[in-house]
């Protein structure tokens, strides 16, 4: 007898469920900044969005309207893409507000800035620019230590 998977093919070991109000234009949003592909949506009988996936990438994104306790929970995330500069310049013309501006991180080896879409999700969009180990990293921020002050975060 052939076992079945554990999860679903296009899924990875953890997936995003974000809730947030109207989450067709927030799909929409997702679909016009990172190219994400619908690959389905569930109505609840009352004609809210109970369920809806989208593929950004090689990752899934789940998405669902509030219902009940479970209210608008925003999230974090961070995304890698080839062109960093003008996947956030989509996500600004597609209502996101800047949070922080697109910038090399060298104690990172990243370049990246954030993006709050209108639906109170922040989307960190960036791109490998050097490859380094944690241990360079930290040496790094510690040379830098007066940039990484509390009381400025």
């Amino acid at each position: 007898m052939k076992t079945k998977p554990f999860k679903p093919t296009n899924a990875n070991t953890i997936s995003p469920y974000l809730i947030v109000e109207n989450v067709e234009a927030c799909i929409s949003f997702l679909e016009n900044t990172f190219d994400a592909k619908l690959e389905g949506k569930l109505d609840r009988p009352n004609g809210t969005l109970m369920h809806a996936e989208v593929v950004v990438g090689d990752s899934l994104i789940m998405l669902g309207e509030p219902m009940g306790e479970f209210g608008p929970i925003p999230a974090a995330m961070f995304v890698y893409v080839p062109n960093p500069e003008n996947t956030f310049e989509k996500a600004k013309e597609n209502g996101g507000e800047v949070v922080f501006d697109m910038m090399d991180q060298p104690h990172a080896g990243v370049k990246y800035g954030g993006i709050k879409d209108p639906y109170g999700n922040i989307w960190w969009i960036g791109k490998q620019i050097e490859d380094i180990s944690w241990e360079e990293q930290q040496r790094r921020i510690n040379a830098t230590a007066q940039l990484w002050s509390t009381d400025e975060i």
